[in-house]
């Protein structure tokens, strides 16, 4: 079985418990490690998906570094995306960035610059997509068997 490596940096959104523990349920994942420079932050985490202390890090060069994920997964405030996806992007790792995409187009524009030399993916967590009543609904409209198509 592969398994992909991930990696959690940034927990300032919330949304950073979520995103590992449908990484930790993955049967084909591991979490590789997570990073934030304020170790509090990660304590949840670390204890509720066991992980070890020698996969957490407050320094997000060493993590990616000792790690070597398959992806990247970033909770930083919305107004630091730019920054933290400009960070990552030399590592050469798909990154998955949690909503809203940036603070101003400039930003946006940065992030998707970083990212297109990689050749890496680069996606934005949008929770609702993945609901499976939404999942359902798109499902049954693109086939036509709902809705109106014109």
């Amino acid at each position: 079985m592969t398994l992909y490596r991930v990696v959690g940096v940034n927990f300032e959104h919330a949304h950073m418990g979520d995103l590992l523990r449908m990484a930790y349920e993955h049967p084909e994942v591991e979490i590789a490690g997570i990073c934030d420079e304020d170790p509090a932050r990660m304590v949840a985490a670390a204890a509720s998906f066991n992980i070890p202390a020698d996969r957490i890090y407050t320094d997000y060069r060493r993590c990616l570094e000792a790690s070597r994920p398959d992806l990247i997964i970033l909770c930083p405030a919305t107004a630091e995306h730019a920054e933290w996806v400009e960070r990552v992007a030399p590592y050469g790792t798909n990154v998955l960035v949690e909503k809203p995409f940036a603070a101003s187009l400039a930003d946006a524009d940065r992030m998707i610059a970083a990212m297109s030399v990689t050749g890496k993916l680069f996606a934005i967590n949008w929770p609702l997509a993945w609901e499976p009543p939404h999942v359902t609904s798109k499902r049954l409209i693109d086939g036509g068997a709902i809705g109106d198509r014109k």
